[in-house]
């Protein structure tokens, strides 16, 4: 299913584009237009960030644990903690000295999300993947879960045990009738322009999870009939890369927003540039990602996976 790496590489560079223009906006020069437009967005990035990852769960369980958990923390858990080492040393600073820092994940919050979501997998690997998604939105709607990551895990987790669950439906739900497809498309649309001022309408509430099923149904179905060209082979490149878009992309953007924040450009420009530049810079580690492997998967992983997989041939 090509369509799945295209859809990450457009959620991922939606998120660029979102951190363009929230961290000028965080020291008052942003365009607050900027910040409206990415409203419409957000009760469908994450939930299908999330939906995708969910999607390759059942491949991943099928593994013996061993490979199953080396797999995670060779992919996920490393890249993690390199980056928060990498940025909270040369860009945030005081980060690796800071316990609230760790705690938190500050903008890689998603991948110890995630790190969470498939330790929770391992453990219940035996109960229904719906089950799991509905009781992770019952807890964060109704019990008073802390802010921050242990509210994210639970509200886009569900999202993450809903696609896991969804994986194997997902071929028969694209032969359903365009109309039907074409109503919900609406419904999602007038949604997330009434959540642009209403922040209940975009992430926590069951209305937010409503709104973001109604954009995951329609974004799934159209997304195989997507043809294929030069623009959905770059976001396919980009989603087969998403972790180096993902973790890459914030410190850049960072170290852009202070130069332009000290030459007091306008909103607008100050935007576009960082959003530009910062896209472009970020892509460019895609690019290097040959030569700089060990920033996004543990050096040596293919040895240690190939060592875990004849041992579980020999037991």
């Amino acid at each position: 299913m090509q369509w799945m790496d295209l859809l990450r590489g457009v959620a991922v560079i939606l998120v660029v584009i979102l951190h363009a223009a929230s961290i000028p906006m965080s020291t008052g020069s942003g365009s607050r237009e900027w910040i409206l437009a990415n409203r419409y967005l957000e009760p469908f990035r994450m939930p299908l960030l999330m939906f995708l990852s969910g999607m390759l769960l059942p491949r991943s369980l099928a593994k013996p644990l061993p490979q199953y958990l080396w797999g995670k923390y060779a992919a996920i858990v490393w890249p993690a903690a390199v980056w928060m080492v990498l940025y909270g040393v040369f860009v945030y600073r005081n980060g690796p000295f800071e316990l609230t820092y760790w705690i938190t994940g500050d903008y890689l919050w998603f991948l110890l999300a995630l790190c969470l979501c498939y330790a929770a997998a391992a453990v219940l690997r035996k109960v229904p993947f719906l089950l799991v998604a509905a009781t992770m939105m019952v807890v964060v709607v109704l019990v008073e879960v802390p802010s921050g990551l242990p509210h994210k895990t639970l509200y886009y987790g569900a999202f993450f045990f809903l696609g896991a669950w969804a994986g194997p439906r997902v071929e028969r739900w694209a032969r359903a009738p365009w109309m039907l497809v074409a109503a919900m498309a609406v419904l999602a649309a007038v949604f997330s322009h009434l959540g642009r001022e209403d922040h209940a309408l975009r992430m926590g509430t069951w209305q937010a999870a409503g709104i973001s099923l109604l954009g995951l149904a329609v974004i799934l179905w159209l997304a195989p009939r997507i043809p294929q060209g030069a623009v959905s082979r770059f976001f396919e490149w980009a989603g087969r890369s998403s972790i180096v878009v993902y973790v890459a992309h914030f410190p850049i953007l960072v170290i852009i927003h202070r130069v332009l924040a000290g030459m007091e450009a306008a909103p607008l420009w100050h935007v576009g540039v960082t959003t530009v530049l910062g896209l472009a810079l970020t892509l460019l580690m895609v690019w290097l990602r040959p030569w700089t492997s060990w920033l996004y998967v543990y050096p040596r992983q293919k040895q240690v996976t190939q060592r875990l997989r004849t041992r579980a041939a020999q037991s």
